[in-house]
């Protein structure tokens, strides 16, 4: 990890969870991290408590969905942190229900976090990068499990978005390379992890194994880690 001491990582959906373990462990590395999210009071109290601990984060409210929100926090992050070297798309959205249940109010919800949020952030991730020279740069999708399988119908809608940032990691990975860039995509897939996100699973499964937020954590730092020359495209973390 040395190579990316003192540079830029960016964390969308900081504010708990599978995102705020990454962004403790990105800055207990020495990175220089951004984490973005809508709840302030939360993500004030991470970085107040990590800043304390002199590691470097700071926090932007930035709602994934809110085009505005997302240009303006990478406005933001350039001009007081530095561009963007790591950009991890964790932001995330989830409805238990059939799709035939579902209002369209929570099917935008869903599509435009999961897709279209990721998407906007990699463009000006991407663009940080390319606009400061910063060839080597990484961008990382908290994908699913589900992202490559077909396991419940009542969470088919987020099943469906997840096959989508599969097929987005694989096909940006292959766009960057034709742009002849070495920036890496990989594309994380857990199982399930223990985040207020899946409580209805451990509700319906008592006692069933489940990943802890620093599991995932560990696979960023381990995709992060591999030599500059290897992209480590996908990884798939589950219980045991």
């Amino acid at each position: 990890m040395d190579r990316w001491s003192n540079r830029v990582a960016v964390v969308s959906g900081a504010s708990e969870g599978i995102g705020e373990a990454i962004v403790r462990r990105l800055a207990a590395e020495g990175m220089k991290v951004v984490a973005l999210a809508r709840r302030e009071e939360m993500l004030k109290k991470i970085e107040e408590e990590l800043t304390e601990k002199k590691l470097f984060v700071r926090s932007h409210i930035c709602d994934v969905t809110n085009d505005d929100q997302v240009q303006t926090a990478f406005k933001w992050i350039e001009e007081n942190v530095g561009p963007v070297s790591v950009l991890v798309n964790n932001a995330a959205a989830f409805k238990l229900s059939h799709i035939t249940d579902m209002e369209m109010s929570s099917v935008r919800s869903v599509i435009d976090t999961n897709l279209t949020g990721l998407l906007e952030t990699t463009i000006y991730g991407y663009k940080s990068m390319k606009k400061n020279g910063i060839d080597d740069g990484h961008i990382i999708n908290i994908n699913s499990v589900l992202g490559h399988r077909i396991m419940m119908t009542d969470a088919s809608l987020y099943t469906a978005t997840k096959h989508g940032v599969t097929v987005l990691s694989e096909t940006l990975r292959m766009e960057l390379k034709e742009k002849k860039t070495k920036i890496r995509v990989t594309s994380i897939s857990p199982g399930a992890v223990k985040t207020s996100m899946i409580q209805w699973y451990l509700d319906r499964n008592p006692g069933a194994p489940c990943l802890e937020p620093e599991d995932i954590a560990d696979s960023v730092i381990y995709a992060l880690s591999a030599p500059a020359t290897v992209n480590i495209s996908e990884i798939t973390v589950v219980p045991v």
